[in-house]
């Protein structure tokens, strides 16, 4: 089993087997810990370190802080992963241990500091989207106040939905774990750089064409009761309106509510997430149920229009396409194919008669 970044490194394989009593000198060694701490890539790592230093910038112009009690937690947690997955890699090697590890510690970093930035837009205090957005849903025909009023009339079909809504970030947690397991470590890797790329997306678009959502804006007279269905109604509205306004003072990591309307997170990471556990027995067919649900959730749950819901999941469907029909790329360190002998042999002494 071999991380993306280890397929250049030859045909030795990175795992227990490689670490052999007799490989102690420092360059194997080092090559190995390279590689163990590289992936999903050193690009992405920097891009890690890129956000949080935007971030850093943006708070100082903004005038806003930082809850120091969620960061040090984030921080400390990424720490232990990461010395984990030192551990997994050059001390005691455990390939499957070490993605678990390594996936958690990237992604936990990545998010929080997209979690930030995804605030700092709505500083922007661009014009809301919401008229253009409800005239887009009506010329397709689309009723979103039937749709919540149908929900609503029927509470035990809204309560599953919402439960399948709410199913999405557990479900980051399941891919990490079911595609470590089962050995898939490029496709956890490449599972990864898709989730960043989206929700980089998402965030850059939301902050360019902002929404206050469906809920606030078509105020409906009926909808789905209940604390699992508030979380697409008007929580998020506050901690909007203040960073529009330039009243909230701080950031707290542990109270960062979504903001993000078009297009919606939540329906390409269901594409995501479905393509990403597809291989695994058992848990594939049914994350690709459930992912399926959360798409239709996402319209009452989640609080989305339908061009958001459309949108994002297009944006799931392209992603995974590109990475599907990408050129594949030539393995640094693989050996050369050996060429055919062109050499020119002795000449065949010429046949006589007679």
């Amino acid at each position: 089993m071999l991380l993306d970044e280890e397929r250049g490194a030859g045909p030795r394989k990175a795992d227990a087997r490689a670490d052999t009593p007799s490989d102690t000198s420092a360059g194997p060694r080092l090559r190995r810990l390279s590689a163990g701490l590289a992936a999903p890539g050193p690009r992405f790592w920097a891009l890690v370190g890129g956000l949080i230093l935007l971030d850093a910038l943006w708070l100082v112009i903004a005038g806003i802080g930082i809850a120091w009690t969620g960061l040090f937690a984030v921080l400390g947690a990424v720490a232990v992963l990461l010395g984990l997955a030192f551990l997994f890699s050059a001390v005691k090697p455990e390939p499957k241990l070490r993605a678990m590890a390594l996936s958690s510690a990237y992604l936990a970093a990545f998010t929080t500091a997209a979690a930030v930035l995804h605030y700092l837009g709505a500083t922007l205090a661009l014009p809301f989207a919401d008229p253009a957005l409800a005239r887009f849903e009506a010329a397709m025909g689309f009723d979103w106040r039937g749709w919540v009023g149908g929900l609503a009339a029927h509470p035990d079909l809204s309560w599953w939905l919402a439960l399948a809504y709410h199913s999405s970030g557990p479900q980051v947690g399941l891919v990490v774990i079911a595609l470590s397991a089962v050995s898939r470590v490029a496709r956890l890797w490449a599972y990864a750089r898709l989730f960043s790329l989206a929700l980089l997306a998402s965030i850059a678009v939301s902050a360019l064409f902002p929404a206050v959502g469906p809920y606030a804006y078509y105020e409906p007279q009926a909808y789905p009761q209940g604390h699992l269905e508030t979380v697409g109604a008007l929580w998020h509205l506050d901690a909007l309106h203040a960073l529009r306004d330039g009243t909230l003072p701080t950031i707290a990591l542990s109270e960062i509510r979504g903001l993000v309307t078009f297009p919606s997170f939540h329906a390409c990471l269901a594409v995501l997430t479905a393509w990403a556990l597809a291989p695994v027995p058992v848990i594939g067919p049914l994350a690709l149920l459930l992912n399926a649900a959360i798409i239709v959730a996402t319209l009452g749950a989640g609080g989305h229009y339908l061009p958001d819901v459309l949108a994002g999941t297009l944006m799931g469907v392209v992603l995974v396409a590109a990475h599907r029909f990408r050129r594949p790329v030539s393995l640094a360190g693989a050996a050369p194919k050996a060429l055919p002998d062109r050499s020119v042999g002795p000449l065949p002494r010429p046949q006589t008669t007679g």
